[in-house]
């Protein structure tokens, strides 16, 4: 489901992009350049599993662990725990997920090995995307990682260290916004805010909307009224389908960048959202215009909205 939005944004444009500045200032930082195809708003990579495949997984920092279709893992003989529990994640049906592990990861020319997966069915994720999804390749597989989504370019890079330098770049130029992150099964990020009150982020590209706003965040916000006269909308998770309701808040900042008067979506009570350690999910509705870089290691995320400059050279 697609979320609008209208964006405000001031940016002071300079000669050269702070990202390819710094690729160019890193020479030997060796990096891992995968396509992508940005279906309906889900990133979705080709992957072997077992030198079996390719298979359509998304590409999904809200998702812990990885995650493999059942029919899928028979298919590539993966051993699978006999007994399975429910499943975290959106929904309000019953999906039981089943333990295993994926012995060899293929995304490309970059190879992992050993990765803790969940198997779990994927036939309704699959029917309300359009598209047959076999797996996800979620924080067991991103972590401690250097990972680089240009969405602009349908492209996600795997670097040996970080390819951003932040230090200055970010107040000379304001197309670039950095957020301080911890991890808690989730992308968990300080610096947004919502109609000027600060709310823990999520940043999940998993999530085809742009923003999303949990039960308790709403009652912390006051926007009880805004829900009750929402539209009513749908989203399909793990956990099957569930309604929500959609509506507008004054404005959202994130970092640097200020979006106002945004469609946001209000995440129905009892569907999968109510605990969560954040407020607000933020997702590739939003996402889909930068360049987005995820420093595990560093616990830093930074987004950069190329000039048109920077999008003309490499659009040719």
């Amino acid at each position: 489901m697609k979320a609008a939005c209208t964006f405000i944004l001031i940016f002071l444009l300079t000669a050269s992009s702070p990202l390819e500045y710094a690729a160019r200032s890193q020479a030997r930082n060796d990096v891992v350049e995968v396509p992508f195809d940005f279906y309906r708003n889900a990133i979705v990579v080709q992957v072997k599993v077992n030198e079996k495949g390719f298979y359509n997984m998304l590409l999904d920092t809200g998702t812990n662990p990885s995650v493999v279709d059942l029919k899928a893992a028979k298919e590539i003989g993966l051993k699978v725990a006999s007994a399975g529990h429910q499943g975290d994640g959106g929904g309000t049906s019953t999906n039981l997920a089943y333990e295993t592990r994926l012995p060899l990861v293929q995304l490309g020319d970059l190879t992992a090995r050993n990765i803790a997966a969940l198997a779990i069915d994927l036939s309704r994720p699959s029917e309300a995307l359009g598209k047959p999804i076999h797996g996800v390749l979620g924080h067991s597989f991103l972590n401690n990682r250097f990972v680089q989504i240009d969405y602009p370019k349908r492209v996600v890079r795997f670097y040996s260290k970080s390819p951003v330098s932040t230090r200055g770049n970010q107040a000379r130029n304001a197309m670039l916004t950095t957020l301080h992150f911890r991890y808690r099964d989730d992308i968990l990020a300080e610096g947004v805010s919502v109609n000027g009150r600060k709310i823990v982020a999520n940043f999940d590209t998993g999530s085809n909307s742009a923003f999303q706003l949990t039960p308790a965040a709403v009652l912390e916000l006051g926007l009880e009224s805004e829900v009750e006269k929402g539209k009513v909308s749908e989203s399909v998770g793990f956990n099957g389908a569930a309604q929500h309701r959609e509506g507008k808040v004054g404005n959202i900042k994130v970092g640097g960048v200020m979006v106002d008067g945004p469609t946001v979506v209000f995440f129905g009570k009892g569907t999968g959202h109510d605990k969560k350690p954040w407020g607000i999910n933020i997702g590739n509705g939003f996402l889909k215009d930068y360049v987005v870089t995820i420093d595990y290691p560093g616990k830093l995320i930074t987004l950069e909205k190329p000039s048109m400059a920077f999008k003309s050279r490499f659009s040719k």
